[in-house]
């Protein structure tokens, strides 16, 4: 295989998580509304919603933020009723907002901590251009920023910005077209079996999927510089 010009990252579990776990920080947010819930019941609830909520309706056409911030509007809510608080609360606009700005800067999150030398061997030694792709609203463009990442990276492309998430090809193509290039002359790294192996592929982009702590973006970068076979 030829070798890659260009690297494309997934985000969250990727280069970042949050930093303290959804159940503690919902928790948090419950409480200041008046009500007291196990962070086990919330984990459980919070997983079943973001699996089985179906994905945003994105406009025909313009920027999918507000299609992402309804989307994350339903999860809060649906977690909330799945948690038994009342309709009032778990609708509302202060319960949803709070949680919402909660994780819109890079406080809420910290960087893995290989990432930052992997990026820049990448870059520098190898000498690769990168990109995000991720499914995440516009916030990402904030958090990157405050973790100091952003220099990294061009283009930085959400599935608000695409209109698309993955494993929809539309989001891939929204990149590629940005860097003007194939899909044969990219690699895309991220942590989820369906959304960025099975979603890359299928557009004709070879893959590594991670799953941490066991593999990390040190095993991509070995597998990238070994040729990058076809797992």
């Amino acid at each position: 295989m030829s070798p890659p010009r260009a690297i494309l990252l997934d985000a969250a579990g990727t280069l970042i998580e949050p930093a303290e776990p959804v159940a503690v920080v919902y928790a948090r947010h419950f409480a200041d509304a008046g009500f007291t819930v196990e962070e086990s019941q919330i984990r459980t609830a919070f997983g079943r919603v973001f699996l089985e909520l179906p994905p945003p309706a994105y406009p025909a056409k313009g920027c999918g933020d507000q299609a992402e911030r309804t989307w994350w509007r339903g999860v809060v809510r649906a977690t909330a009723i799945q948690c038994s608080l009342p309709e009032e609360v778990a609708g509302s606009a202060a319960l949803f907002d709070s949680l919402f700005d909660h994780y819109a800067v890079g406080a809420a999150w910290r960087v893995f901590p290989e990432v930052e030398s992997v990026l820049r061997s990448m870059r520098e030694d190898e000498g690769f251009e990168l990109a995000v792709v991720s499914n995440f609203d516009n916030r990402l463009h904030r958090i990157l920023m405050d973790l100091g990442l952003t220099d990294w990276f061009c283009p930085i492309v959400t599935s608000a910005d695409a209109c698309s998430r993955k494993p929809d090809s539309g989001i891939f193509h929204h990149a590629l077209d940005h860097l003007n290039l194939w899909p044969s002359e990219v690699i895309h790294i991220g942590d989820s079996a369906t959304a960025d192996l099975a979603g890359a592929e299928n557009v004709g982009i070879r893959a590594f999927l991670l799953d941490r702590p066991r593999v990390t973006l040190c095993d991509a970068l070995e597998w990238i510089q070994s040729g990058a076979p076809r797992k």
